[in-house]
């Protein structure tokens, strides 16, 4: 059996679709997912099964779809999660303000001259590559910035997800005991 973690995109916060966790949970299993659990309700979701990450993606999108929703999912290993931990470049803000230390999950990798023109920001943020991931530091908060996810996407040309370290830490640790 395979562990992936399934990160949707914008669902939960105040701005964006809401849906049932416990709905997400039993609609990934009705569709063949072997167990799935959920954590906090933004879409979260932790995967075994035998299926290929492929076909878990398009589960998971087509039990979107009918709750009126075409989120992106974005999947990802334990293995891809550790990695980025264990790299913490930011490892002071990690201690200090987890909260306030985003990692986006990139939907695919952005071509190099978007993230050499990334790279060039104006600002307090502090911007990491980690494999195909982007940490943000977001050292005066994240309320106020001009270097919000949508922008980050933006520039860099392809979706994604981003998820605080508080929760990319609990995300890791329940699929290691899943």
């Amino acid at each position: 059996m395979t562990v992936l973690i399934g990160l949707i995109r914008a669902i939960g916060p105040a701005t964006h679709a809401k849906m049932s966790m416990q709905d997400l949970r039993e609609g990934c299993q009705a569709a063949g997912l072997a167990r799935v659990a959920t954590y906090i309700q933004t879409g979260n979701l932790i995967i075994e099964t035998r299926k290929s990450p492929a076909t878990v993606q398009a589960i998971v999108e087509r039990v979107l779809r009918r709750f009126d929703l075409a989120n992106l999912v974005v999947l990802r290993r334990p293995d891809d999660l550790a990695a980025i931990v264990a790299a913490n470049p930011f490892p002071e803000a990690a201690e200090a303000r987890p909260s306030e230390l985003c990692v986006c999950f990139l939907a695919a990798t952005p071509r190099p001259e978007s993230v050499t023109a990334l790279a060039q920001h104006q600002g307090p943020e502090r911007l990491a590559f980690c494999g195909d991931d982007l940490c943000v530091d977001y050292p005066t908060g994240a309320t106020g910035s001009k270097l919000l996810p949508g922008v980050i996407e933006r520039r860099l040309g392809t979706l994604g997800t981003a998820r605080n370290w508080n929760t990319v830490q609990k995300l890791l640790a329940m699929a290691q005991t899943f």
